[in-house]
């Protein structure tokens, strides 16, 4: 049975250490807490140094739709009536993910030991993103957390439902160009060479195609092993750039200029932007804090170093559009709605239109970008293939029209 070291308070006031031995962590909480004793901390011991070494392979990533029913059944726990504290060590219970029950754990000790739901969630920003936490704190200072998470509940169903739609319209073209890419490689390293070694033994020259695309596919299997592994090597030093800081915001960059994809890709970022900032400030957080909070998961590093000078300009005094607008990347539509929130004190509801602008755009251009792929790869492929049947029959062809 695993043993556990547990910081508790003393009657006299003093803080020590405890070991009990029980099964899991909660079990060891709640026999010291029957014995009327109050617990701040319960940690393993014994732990092996792998286990140390490898923090990420005890839990997996809490993914957003895992995030979002905790967020539905905290809302709804909350909205019962029941205190915080018992939520916590219901919804604790109830969690698959080691990650999620491991945070909620430390955060209930936290609650516990005084601090607020928000700082508790804020200790965790790889499982509870930076918004939920100010968002929380802002319902908290409000006296109206009900409130705080049906908005940011709202808020994650808007952002997911896009983020489907966008996945949805790709994920059909890029199985199309995977499935032709592997007909391709089929044809040319596996039926041209059988057809090849059948010529082989027949007397006579081919054709000039012919013996073109035979060369071709010789080379190709010859090269192919050295191809993959170069373009493997690629790949995973192209990832490992991506992840630094400056080829982060390089290849974020590109992407963001890149013709009708980039059209796409801005509005996806601009309607996330609207979508957040105005839940935000409808949440009754401030206007810096919310920028700063919107720009940190806008989730593209160009967009946000553009509009990072946007933050100090506001703190000045300047307008938001006007900030918005010296950054160089916004479309004059969002500065003239913004503007209009501005001056009519419904910054809130512009940006939300602003939102569903950008939401039926991407909605279009997803659309008709499908429209046109799908028949381009399905033409490309039928061309490629009919192409290589044609040259590899041409030497049966040829034999028929000599016999005859």
């Amino acid at each position: 049975m695993p043993h556990f070291s547990c910081r508790i308070a003393t009657p006299t006031g003093s803080v020590r250490t405890l070991e009990v031995e029980e099964e899991t962590p909660e079990a060891a909480r709640r026999s010291l807490e029957a014995q009327g004793v109050l617990v701040f901390e319960v940690a393993e011991r014994g732990r092996g140094r792998f286990a140390f070494a490898l923090p990420g392979l005890r839990g997996r990533r809490v993914g957003a739709r895992t995030l979002l029913i905790f967020n539905q059944e905290l809302l709804a726990l909350v909205k019962a009536g029941l205190p915080i504290l018992t939520a916590l060590d219901l919804l604790g219970e109830r969690s698959q993910q080691a990650r999620l029950r491991a945070a909620l754990s430390d955060a209930r000790e936290a609650v516990k030991g005084g601090s607020a739901l928000s700082d508790a969630m804020a200790r965790h920003a790889d499982v509870f993103p930076p918004l939920l936490s100010a968002s929380v704190h802002a319902g908290e200072q409000s006296g109206n957390l009900v409130v705080a998470l049906g908005r940011y509940i709202e808020y994650q169903k808007r952002m997911m439902a896009i983020r489907q739609r966008v996945r949805g319209a790709l994920t059909y073209p890029v199985i199309l160009v995977v499935a032709s890419g592997a007909v391709m490689v089929f044809l040319l390293t596996f039926v041209v060479p059988a057809f090849s070694q059948i010529y082989g033994d027949m007397e006579g020259e081919l054709p000039v195609a012919t013996r073109m695309l035979v060369a071709f596919t010789g080379r190709m299997r010859e090269t192919l092993p050295l191809v993959g592994a170069v373009a493997a090597a690629l790949g995973v030093a192209g990832w490992r750039w991506r992840g630094t800081a400056g080829g982060r915001r390089a290849t974020d960059r590109w992407l963001f200029q890149l013709p009708w994809v980039g059209d796409i890709l801005r509005g996806y970022l601009f309607s996330r932007f609207s979508h957040t900032l105005a839940m935000m400030l409808g949440g009754g957080i401030p206007m810096i804090p919310s920028l700063q909070a919107t720009l940190g998961i806008v989730g593209n590093a160009h967009l946000a170093a553009m509009l990072q000078p946007a933050i100090p300009r506001v703190a000045a005094g300047t307008s938001l559009a006007d900030a918005l607008g010296q950054s160089g990347v916004v479309p004059s539509l969002v500065q003239e709605l913004v503007a209009v929130g501005e001056r009519s004190g419904s910054l809130g509801e512009m940006l939300g239109h602003v939102a569903d602008l950008y939401d039926s755009e991407v909605d279009m251009r997803l659309t008709t970008l499908t429209a046109l792929i799908e028949p381009v790869i399905m033409i490309g492929m039928g061309l490629v293939v009919a192409t290589v049947v044609i040259i590899m029959y041409l030497p049966i062809f040829h034999l028929s029209s000599v016999v005859r």
